[in-house]
């Protein structure tokens, strides 16, 4: 079974509007820390405690 050449154009297309869609975030986010000059995976997370208040009783 062979595909039609415009079948297989449109499956290309749609494939690669797909990857771009799904990249497009990924390129935006580093475009942005790369403007900024940040590098925020290299700070470490500080956790912080949560406490939950009592009831007054």
């Amino acid at each position: 079974m062979t595909l039609e050449k415009s079948l297989a154009r449109k499956i290309s297309r749609d494939a690669f509007v797909s990857l771009f869609i799904y990249a497009l975030p990924v390129f935006l986010l580093w475009g942005w820390f790369y403007y900024k000059g940040e590098k925020p995976w290299l700070n470490k997370v500080k956790t912080s405690q949560t406490t939950s208040a009592k009831a007054s009783e």
